[in-house]
This record gives structure tokens, sequence and C-alpha cells, in this order.
């Protein structure tokens, strides 16, 4: 039975001469792999350019209970980047993003609240005029919560501690070695009360913002198992310096 859905292009694979394997988010099925045939012959009308890491796209699909491995019957872009491709700051981002979703999502059932973070966070990305800088804590930050483990509490006199491990401010110092000081604690909450649409309000130092990206990467780790190291970190530092 076809099904029609929305989707985001994480990860290509090439399958034979003229075939991908491609993994995608999927609005209505949530982490799918798609085989796509024929895409680099002369006759597809799908071709290999249109799978490009983080392209929405709008589908038709059949799915099989049978196999992890489904089939596209009909593909289209859903939104045309303006800016992303031709942005040093904004591709370099998009391509941090893109990793961390590849390494974040592990299950297969659709999340609504996720799929709509992930595509409005890519719209805002690609139409945002302003200093990009910081979108990638901002980021973090809000898949975060869509993952379920959004820091607890708030930030306080007397709950001035961040417990990475935990997840949750607190008042005292935790055994583990993952927690943050005062002032480092102060910062994570400065960056949790940040929006996209106040993204041009935080102001912080290039030290500050490096240690912010450090933090939740390491949060990250925490939180998800198997959380690999980000390969495209050092190219994102050494564009956002």
């Amino acid at each position: 039975m076809l099904h029609k859905t929305s989707g985001i292009i994480l990860h290509t694979t090439n399958y034979s001469d003229t075939s991908l394997i491609v993994k995608m988010y999927t609005q209505h099925f949530g982490l799918q792999s798609y085989m796509i045939n024929g895409v680099r012959s002369k006759r597809s009308k799908n071709k290999a350019s249109l799978f490009q890491p983080l392209a929405m796209v709008d589908l038709e699909v059949l799915n099989s209970e049978r196999s992890t491995l489904h089939r596209i019957s009909e593909l289209n872009i859903h939104y045309h980047y303006t800016s992303i491709p031709y942005n040093i700051i904004k591709s370099s981002i998009a391509f941090f993003i893109n990793e961390v979703i590849v390494k974040s999502l592990k299950e297969s059932h659709p999340d609504e609240e996720l799929f709509l973070f992930l595509t409005n966070s890519l719209k805002i990305l690609d139409l945002e005029e302003g200093n990009t800088a910081n979108f990638h804590l901002c980021f973090l930050m809000g898949l975060s919560r869509c993952l379920g483990f959004y820091p607890q509490g708030e930030y306080s006199g007397q709950t001035a501690v961040m417990d990475l491990q935990e997840g949750r401010f607190t008042d005292h110092l935790p055994t583990h070695r993952h927690y943050l000081d005062r002032g480092q604690s102060m910062l994570f909450s400065k960056l949790m009360d940040t929006g996209y649409d106040s993204l041009t309000g935080l102001q912080i130092s290039k030290a500050e913002r490096k240690q912010l990206l450090q933090t939740l990467i390491l949060y990250y780790r925490l939180h998800i198992s198997n959380f690999s190291d980000i390969k495209s970190l050092e190219i994102l530092e050494e564009v956002i310096s």
C-alpha cells in the first residue's frame, strides 16, 4: 500500500552502479531506509543530486512490514534552500546539524514534534539574515527537549551547579566529575533562555561559544548511548571562530 509522507534526507549509500540506499527521518514513519533504483541512469527522473543531506522532500512510499528497507514510488523537493548551500557559515552549521541528527536518532517510531522541530530549524537557518554564529547551540538545546533530556530546574543562587549527568540544576557538588561550576552553569542557563527568535540577544565571546559547544556535546554523550565523535566539529569551530 502506498503512503504519502514528508521526510528529511540524512545519509545516502551507493548500492550498485545506479542505485542508492537513502536513510531519512520521515514525518509519519520515523527513521527509515529506502532503496532508490536507477537513480544514476540517464532516464531516471530522480537524479542523485536530489538526495543531498538535509534535503526536505515529499514522498510516496511503499513500506513493507517484512523488511527494514522500503521503496519510494515518487519523490519531490518540499523546500528549496536559498542560502544554506551558498553561505559557508550556514553550510558548516547544517553539516554539523546533519551529523548530530544521524548520531542522535536511534528509534524508527514517528515523532511529530521532533519532525516539526527539525524542519522548522532548517528553514529558520536558511532564512535567517542576521548572525547565525550561535545557531547550532540553540539547535542542540532545542533538540535535547525533543529527545527527552532537556535540562531540568533553573539556575539560581541556591541551585548554581548544573549536573550534566543527572540533567538538572542542583544545590550541591555531585560526586562525579560531569558538572559545571557557577559561572559555567550561569552561561548554560543563559543559553536555555535563548530561542531562535532571540539569538541576537545571546552576547557571548568566542571562548564562551566554544565552551558551550563542548559542554553540549558532552551532555549528548552522557544521555545518548554510543554517541560517537562529531567529525564536523573541527571544521565548524574553524569557520565560526
